[in-house]
């Protein structure tokens, strides 16, 4: 089987690295493919998550040996050598991957507690434990590796980028993960090249502004289902109390407008914000997660270009997994015109990646 997309754009000149990850993603669906989720004591929401992911294994572990093999391939260093960081590793698939491939050092990292919590009980089940499992944002991560005195020589993630509160501090934060060589992998599907999904996101963030959701099985605790506009009103309304502050109801929605796309400390460090600079991009002003965050892409690859490293944007390309014949043939054309015209397909593309090397 063959678990490297032959539409992914991958690294030249590396054919036995390939391979090898390859033959490791193989291994890996081998333990996965007859996995049973509800066996074990996790969290409904990475039943749900890790679930879905399960029922889609051959598309999530290409796209995982995507990641991996361009994480690895400017590096001479050996497999056993190599700490790679998972970053908002989720339900853990690609340090899963990472892990069977046998590279010395894996860390995982992310932000929820409780998907650090789970990662770990489905990495034991199968052996393929990482070797750290952290909890916290960029600063932790960076706070963990400085009192361990390790070196990071490659960090990865899919779909973590777009919901970063501050992303171009975490961009700018990245070097210092290493003191040598270091390589930079981060994908996202909130690619603002191509029309079609800005349109699809856009709408998902006025749901998200202006809707409150039910919390359905397997909903992470962690995220406000309430609209993300009442929330910012309620706590403008309770910070002016806290003050003994009396404002009109039309200045209060102002202010509730206009802190679109803050955090709760920004809100309350508001005093006569201008309107947010983009029409629908909105964020959870308890945790600052945005819904799908439509960033400029070309400035992400500048802030990471001044800190050092030489940067590519990467095209992404459509899974093979689809089992409607027509989803099939449409995404099989999307690829080829993608992989044909590489730097023109990113507005077709499914996903862009931010591809640094350093060192």
């Amino acid at each position: 089987m063959r678990l490297m997309s032959s539409f992914a754009r991958l690294p030249k000149d590396r054919g036995l690295l390939i391979e090898s990850i390859n033959s490791a993603a193989e291994r890996l669906f081998s333990k996965l493919v007859s996995f049973d989720v509800n066996s074990l004591g996790i969290s409904d929401y990475n039943k749900r998550y890790f679930g879905n992911k399960l029922a889609n294994l051959i598309s999530n572990l290409q796209l995982d040996a995507y990641l991996l093999s361009w994480s690895l391939a400017k590096s001479d260093l050996s497999l056993d050598r190599f700490v790679f960081v998972d970053y908002g590793g989720g339900s853990g698939m690609l340090s899963l991957l990472a892990k069977e491939l046998s590279i010395g050092t894996v860390i995982y990292n992310d932000i929820y507690d409780v998907s650090c919590h789970d990662a770990r009980i489905i990495a034991k089940s199968i052996g393929n434990e990482a070797d750290y499992y952290v909890c916290g944002d960029i600063d932790d991560l960076i706070c963990f590796l400085r009192v361990n005195n390790i070196s990071c020589n490659a960090i990865a993630s899919f779909d973590v980028l777009e919901h970063i509160y501050d992303v171009e501090a975490f961009l700018g934060k990245l070097h210092i993960l290493s003191g040598g060589e270091l390589t930079v992998m981060v994908a996202s599907g909130a690619n603002t090249f191509n029309p079609v999904i800005t349109r699809m996101l856009m709408k998902r963030q006025l749901r998200a502004e202006h809707e409150d959701r039910e919390e359905e099985f397997g909903h992470k605790e962690r995220d406000c289902p309430r609209s993300y506009l009442s929330v910012r009103r309620e706590i403008i309304c309770e910070y002016l109390g806290s003050l003994q502050i009396r404002m009109e109801a039309d200045k209060i929605e102002r202010l509730a407008r206009n802190t679109r796309g803050m955090i709760e400390h920004d809100i309350q460090r508001s005093v006569d914000p201008q309107a947010p600079n983009h029409t629908t991009n909105t964020c959870d002003p308890y945790t600052g997660n945005w819904a799908e965050h439509l960033m400029d892409i070309n400035s992400l690859v500048q802030i990471l270009s001044k800190t050092g490293f030489s940067v590519e944007l990467l095209s992404g390309y459509y899974p093979g997994g689809y089992k409607n014949v027509v989803k099939k043939l449409l995404g099989k054309s999307l690829n080829m015109i993608i992989r044909s015209f590489p730097k023109q397909g990113i507005r077709i593309a499914p996903f862009f990646a931010i591809y640094g090397v350093r060192g």
